[in-house]
C-alpha cells in the first residue's frame, strides 16, 4: 500500500508491504531518497494485521491512499482516508459532482465534533467547523448532507437541523425540537433526508411537526402534525420528492404514505416487514423508496434487510439474504440506490457491497471498503463514485460501473 500525505510544502510518501511474516516500510519526501525499515512478526497474518493498524494510524495523521478514477477498475477504491477523530462512526456525504467528501466525526465520548471537507482527487482535508458541547451535553451529529447546489451543508445536531454556508461558515437553524419535551422524535432515528435532486428536504420540528421544504425557496410545501400517532421513527422522500413515507411505532410499524403536493394521505397500514429478534418483532430503522416509487424499502430489527414491499400491497417483493447463511436475512446498516436506479449499495457488518435493484449481488463486486459496520453509503450524481463510512473511522470512495 502506498500512502501519501498531501502537501504543502512537499508531499510525503509511505510504502507498506508484507513479505511473509515481515512488514516492510519505505518513507520519503518529494524526490528525496527513501528510508527503509523492516519488522518481523510471528506469522504472515500478524504482519498483515500490523500493516492494517499502521495504515489506519497514518490515515488519521493525514496520509491517504489515492489514485486517478480514470485508471481505476470498477469496484476498486480511488480514495481511502480518515479524519483525525476515531471515537465513533463517521457521518458523511459525497458532493453531487463527486469531488468533495463532507464528514462529521465525534470527539471522545461525543463531547464535541468536527466537520471536515476532503478533496477526493488528492485526499487533502480541511477543518470546516467544530461543535463544542454546551453545558456538558454530548454533541451527536446524526446526518450530513450537501444542499441542492452543493454550496452548503445540512446537518442534524441532536434535535436541531442546521444549514452551514461553505463560503462564509455561518449557520442557521432549519428545525429544532427537544426530545421528550417539545416533540416525541428521536434524533437517532428520525433524521432529515432529501429527494434525489436535493430539491426537497424532510425535516422534523417542534410540536411533532413533519415538514417537507422546497430548498430553492425555503418554503414548506407540506406540514404534518404527528401528535395523534405513536412515535415517528423514520421518514423518507421518494426520488422525485412526490411521495412521503412515515413509519410509526417502536415495535410493530405502521407506515403512512402521503402525496406531498396535494397533502393527501394515500395509505396508512401496518406493513408486514419481517423483522425478527430474540425479543419479538421490532420496528423500522430506515425507510425509503426504490427508484420506480412502486416499492417501499426498509431495514429494522438488529440491522436486518433491506426488505421491499409494494406501496399498495402486503406481499414481500424481495429481501436480501445473508450471503453466508441463505436461511437468514442480510445485515444492513444503511443503503442507497444509484441515480439511474440500476445499482443498490448496502452498508453491512464488514463493509459495503453492490447489488442489483432487486437485491441480487451485482456482477462487479466492490473491493473491501475497510469501514466496518458501514452506516452510510452515498453515490455521486453521475453514479460513477460511491462513498462509504462506518465505525472503523476510515472512509473510502470507490469507482463503480454506471451500469451493472
Amino acid at each position: 500500500m502506498l500512502l501519501t500525505q498531501p502537501g504543502p510544502p512537499t508531499p510525503r510518501h509511505l510504502h507498506l508491504a508484507v513479505d511473509g511474516a515481515r512488514l516492510l516500510r519505505r518513507s520519503w519526501r518529494g524526490s528525496a531518497k527513501g528510508r527503509h525499515s523492516a519488522r518481523d512478526f510471528p506469522s504472515p497474518q500478524a504482519a498483515r494485521d500490523a500493516l492494517a493498524r499502521e495504515a489506519a494510524a497514518r490515515m488519521r495523521e493525514g496520509y491517504v491512499f489515492v489514485r486517478d478514477p480514470a485508471g481505476t477498475p470498477p469496484g476498486e477504491p480511488v480514495l481511502r482516508c480518515a479524519p483525525p477523530n476515531r471515537h465513533g462512526p463517521q457521518t458523511l456525504d459525497l458532493h453531487p459532482h463527486g469531488h468533495t467528501l463532507a464528514v462529521a466525526s465525534p470527539h471522545r465520548d461525543a463531547y464535541g465534533a468536527d466537520l471536515h471537507l476532503v478533496d477526493v482527487a488528492t485526499g487533502q482535508r480541511r477543518l470546516l467547523h467544530t461543535e463544542t458541547p454546551g453545558r456538558g451535553e454530548q454533541t451527536f451529529i446524526h446526518t450530513v448532507l450537501f444542499d441542492g447546489d452543493g454550496t452548503g451543508l445540512v446537518y442534524a445536531l441532536n434535535g436541531e437541523t442546521r444549514h452551514l454556508d461553505l463560503s462564509t461558515g455561518t449557520t442557521r437553524v432549519l428545525a429544532r425540537y427537544a426530545q421528550f419535551s417539545t416533540a416525541r422524535f428521536n434524533p437517532f432515528c428520525a433524521r432529515p433526508v432529501q429527494d434525489a435532486a436535493r430539491q426537497r428536504l424532510l425535516l422534523f420540528d417542534v410540536d411533532d411537526q413533519v415538514r417537507v421544504r422546497a430548498t430553492s425557496t425555503g418554503e414548506d410545501v407540506l406540514v404534518l402534525r404527528t401528535a395523534d400517532q405513536p412515535e415517528c421513527r423514520a421518514g423518507a422522500l421518494s426520488s422525485s420528492g412526490r411521495l412521503l413515507a412515515l413509519a410509526y411505532g417502536v415495535h410493530d410499524s405502521t407506515v403512512q404514505l402521503w402525496h406531498v403536493d396535494t397533502g393527501r394521505l394515500l395509505r396508512s397500514t401496518r406493513f408486514p416487514f419481517p423483522f425478527t429478534s430474540t425479543t419479538g418483532r421490532t420496528g423500522i430503522s430506515q425507510l425509503g423508496f426504490d427508484p420506480t416509487e412502486r416499492l417501499l424499502l426498509a431495514t429494522g430489527g438488529f440491522a436486518e434487510g433491506p426488505f421491499a414491499l409494494p406501496v399498495d400491497g402486503d406481499a414481500l417483493a424481495w429481501a436480501v439474504p445473508d450471503p453466508h447463511h441463505p436461511d437468514r436475512y442480510g445485515t444492513c446498516f444503511g443503503w442507497q440506490y444509484s441515480p439511474c436506479g440500476s445499482l443498490l449499495a448496502i452498508g453491512g457488518r464488514l463493509g459495503a457491497s453492490l447489488h442489483l435493484r432487486d437485491g441480487e449481488p451485482a456482477p462487479v463486486p466492490l473491493a473491501p471498503s475497510h469501514t466496518g459496520r458501514t452506516h452510510r453509503v452515498a453515490f455521486s450524481a453521475d453514479g460513477t463514485l460511491l462513498a462509504c463510512g462506518g465505525d472503523t473511522g476510515q472512509l473510502s470512495v470507490h469507482r463503480v460501473p454506471t451500469r451493472p
